[in-house]
Order: structure tokens, then C-alpha cells, then sequence
């Protein structure tokens, strides 16, 4: 996926972006009201499959409307994180897709993550959701 995609995305749901140094994180969601913004440690996302991944993986909160304080309970938060990868991975990556790219010879996590533009580790956290959900990819 390109980058400018995922800004296509943010303009098209009317989320503003904001680059901005961040403490314990490379991005995060902010929603009050009618208003939500993504912000985006810039210092910190060096490469464009880190910038997709982190874009995708906050428009994951926007899409699942996961949205937690950062003071809240560590359950809510785990529980509000897999729920905007879950809502990411099946927008941007969907099973059907992941299954017919690896029909085509992208077998591993790491094609699959080069193919779409992404970090390794979070493809590899995708692909292992699909294959508990659906039992594999036959």
C-alpha cells in the first residue's frame, strides 16, 4: 500500500494529521467530539513501511472506534489494540487477499509485508490472526 493512499484515507474521513514528538509511542488517535487526528512522531517512523504500518494500524482505532484514555485500565487497552488491528488487517490486508498472494508464491511474512508495504513483525501478527480465525489458508 502507498503512503499516499493512507493520506487519501485520513482526507477522505476528514482525520487531520499532526507530526509531533511522542513519549512511549510512533503514533497515536485522538478523538474529542467530532474532531479526530492522527499524530505521528515522524523522528520516529524513518521508513515508508514504518510510516503505512503505523497509519493503518491508528486507522484501525478510527475504523473499530477503539478508542481508549491513556490513563485507562491495561486490559481496556490490549483489548481496544487487538480490536484496531483486527479492524485494520481486514480492511487493508484482507484474508482473501493474503490467501490468493500466497497462491501466487508469497509465502512468507516477509514478501507479504514488502508486497504491502509494511513492517514484517505487524504482517506477521496478521497473518497469524488469519490462520487461527479461517484454520489456515486452503
Amino acid at each position: 500500500m502507498e503512503t499516499t493512499s493512507s493520506y487519501n484515507i485520513l482526507e477522505e474521513e476528514n482525520i487531520n494529521y499532526a507530526n509531533h514528538e511522542l513519549l512511549n509511542s510512533r503514533g497515536m488517535i485522538a478523538h474529542y467530539k467530532d474532531i479526530t487526528a492522527i499524530i505521528v512522531d515522524e523522528k520516529r517512523t524513518t521508513t515508508t513501511a514504518s510510516t503505512n504500518t503505523t497509519l493503518i494500524q491508528e486507522l484501525g482505532h478510527y475504523f473499530a472506534g477503539a478508542y481508549y484514555k491513556t490513563n485507562s485500565p491495561y486490559m481496556l487497552i490490549d483489548k481496544m489494540e487487538y480490536k484496531a488491528d483486527k479492524k485494520a488487517w481486514e480492511k487493508f490486508f484482507p484474508y482473501e487477499q493474503i490467501k490468493e498472494l500466497m497462491k501466487r508464491g508469497l509465502t512468507t511474512v516477509t514478501q507479504l509485508a514488502e508486497y504491502f508495504d509494511v513492517e514484517a513483525n505487524y504482517m506477521a501478527r496478521c497473518v497469524n490472526y488469519y490462520y487461527n480465525q479461517y484454520n489456515g489458508f486452503n
